[in-house]
């Protein structure tokens, strides 16, 4: 069953030179305003239980669609049906009162939310819990950091039982831990049966948490589907104007201003060109800067296609994060290039934050593969099979 429809949903804005050209229209007539849709033709339907990214670059219209959703603007097309108490992580701080405390905003919002103050009260106690905000929860939100709002505004919209919950960049802030456990929250209400639109730019929370996805580019719909599909069109179309796995703190290498930890060397062996199957060992020696838990990563692009190989000790590749204080280290990594075609070839190492989210430092190489056989395969990924014709074709059945 549908919890949420939206059927041709656009969002028409009028753009004027200045104010002095807005009031000349209106008591004139004569038209001095550009036309600008932030959002056209968006048809989706999302049933109970499923979770469904919202994907896009800034100016997408990703926070739009989900103003237009929650009824905090009004479409210009389209409409917006759905059953059930819907809650929201939008704007930043967007409910409370900047002169409330985070006490009494729970109960201001959730009154603005529709919930309440009794229900609030029954769950005052987990609300204040999970938000791990202690005795600041009696403090005004006006003296609260970036983090801390979102710890309160989380924990409020998804301890009221929410049948239909929209979170835009929620987990862009604070800190990391707060965004796993915010993560692990999501995943247990949706089991629930609570129906999600999730925004956010981390390609790795919409691949680990949603099962649909929809792709916007200037207001339009690009792409909607299974996740990994519409994941992979989106990265594969930025992919022309630019390196995703360039897309860190700053260029290559990053910037100083910012900088976790710093990839001081990497050495490749061999080191200009390596006969496909023999293995490439890869050194890298790193600084941390900032006590932190890290990931390391390799990404191999093949130069004439960019199509990218990537491994990383996350834990979904059999490694946790690692805990590094300040100081000096190096780490050793192998390479099987038995599945490569022959080409120029660009080598990634570096790590990133333990979500994923942020590549903090890299250095890359280049390298050629070459191919000794004499039939060489046109293919770009050689795949790793094991034959076992005695026992199939080669036995006369």
């Amino acid at each position: 069953m549908s919890k949420l429809v939206l059927q041709d949903l656009g969002k028409l804005y009028r753009v004027y030179p200045s104010p002095r050209q807005r009031l000349f229209e209106l008591l004139t007539g004569r038209k001095r305003h550009q036309e600008h849709w932030a959002l056209r033709g968006v048809d989706l339907e999302v049933t109970q239980g499923e979770a469904v990214g919202v994907i896009g670059n800034n100016g997408a219209g990703k926070s739009t669609l989900l103003k237009l959703v929650t009824g905090t603007i009004t479409p210009t097309s389209g409409k917006v049906e759905y059953q059930g108490r819907l809650t929201a992580i939008l704007e930043l701080g967007t409910g409370f009162h900047p002169d409330f405390t985070g006490h009494e905003n729970l109960f201001y919002a959730g009154a603005l939310m529709g919930v309440h103050k009794h229900e609030i009260a029954a769950r005052y106690e987990q609300i204040v819990e999970f938000s791990e905000l202690g005795e600041a929860i009696f403090q005004p939100i006006k003296t609260y950091s970036t983090g801390m709002v979102v710890r309160l505004a989380f924990s409020l919209v998804t301890m009221v039982d929410p049948e239909i919950l929209i979170i835009d960049e929620a987990l862009a802030v604070g800190d990391r831990n707060f965004q796993k456990k915010c993560l692990a929250r999501m995943i247990e209400i949706q089991k629930s049966g609570t129906t999600i639109l999730f925004c956010s730019h981390s390609m790795h929370h919409v691949m680990q948490f949603c099962d649909r996805a929809i792709w916007l580019e200037n207001g339009n719909v690009m792409a909607l589907g299974e996740v990994g599909e519409v994941v992979d069109q989106y990265v594969a179309s930025s992919l022309e104007d630019r390196n995703l796995y360039t897309e860190l703190r700053t260029e290559e290498g990053g910037g100083q201003a910012d900088l976790h930890c710093q990839v001081t060397e990497m050495l490749i062996e061999p080191e200009t060109h390596i006969t496909r199957g023999d293995r490439l060992s890869v050194k890298l020696r790193f600084r941390v800067l900032r006590e932190d838990s890290y990931v390391l990563g390799v990404a191999i692009d093949q130069k004439e296609t960019m199509t990218r190989m990537v491994a990383e000790t996350s834990l979904e590749n059999g490694l946790p994060a690692v805990r590094l204080a300040p100081g000096e280290y190096s780490v050793n990594m192998s390479v099987e290039t038995g599945l490569l075609r022959e080409g120029q070839y660009i080598v990634y190492a570096g790590l990133l934050d333990e979500s994923l989210l942020t590549i903090e430092h890299y250095l890359e190489r280049e390298i050629d593969v070459v191919d000794s056989d004499e039939i060489r395969s046109p293919a770009m990924v050689r795949l790793a099979v094991e034959w076992d014709l005695e026992k199939s074709l080669l036995v006369k059945q």
